[in-house]
């Protein structure tokens, strides 16, 4: 055996095992930095799936289950945002409002959408009733605003919302909506 020769083996075993070693500690502190970092990021993340199918007026009569459905996504798409869902919300408002009423709509949309994104606020609506008046096409929903600031409770509030819809077509369509803030 020569000795030279083991001895240079030696020392590129013992460089490999120190090369080796200095890389598995430092994937262990990236593990540790991203495990801290995790462990201290607080997101709360709210999934409200759209329940609006196509829905038709037949013989001047509507389906009814389509308008709340109609109803609900609306008061979802426009209560239910956080800073990462505000465009999917207005897209939800412009498939579903009214061709004459949409500008109006959007830009109110706009308006709290801007402010959600600013000020890094989420919102969740909790429906707690459902009331429909099928003759003037308007459905009342009754329920309760959260509102958070990043993952913090600000209010919760007891809401009215009246949605007023518009015959289209072949379909109805969201025409307007008022916000109450119900005395509690």
């Amino acid at each position: 055996m020569n000795f030279d020769a083991m001895n240079r083996q030696l020392k590129v075993a013992r460089r490999s095992r120190n090369v080796f070693a200095a890389f598995g500690m430092l994937l262990l502190v990236i593990v540790m930095l991203l495990s801290a970092t995790l462990m201290t990021t607080h997101r709360t993340t709210v999934l409200v799936p759209s329940r609006v199918s196509d829905g038709m007026v037949s013989n001047g009569h509507v389906d009814p289950r389509y308008v709340e459905a109609i109803a609900l996504d609306a008061v979802y798409s426009f209560f239910n945002s956080s800073p990462e869902s505000t465009a999917y919300g207005r897209q939800a408002l412009e498939r579903i409002a009214s061709i004459r009423t949409r500008p109006t709509l959007l830009d109110a949309y706009d308006e709290v959408a801007d402010d959600i994104r600013e000020r890094k606020i989420t919102t969740v609506f909790f429906v707690n009733e459902i009331e429909h008046d099928w003759t003037a096409l308007e459905v009342t929903v009754k329920g309760s605003l959260s509102t958070y600031i990043e993952t913090s409770f600000v209010t919760r509030e007891d809401r009215e919302v009246v949605l007023r819809f518009a015959r289209e077509a072949s379909s109805v369509r969201l025409a307007d909506f008022e916000v109450l803030v119900m005395e509690g």
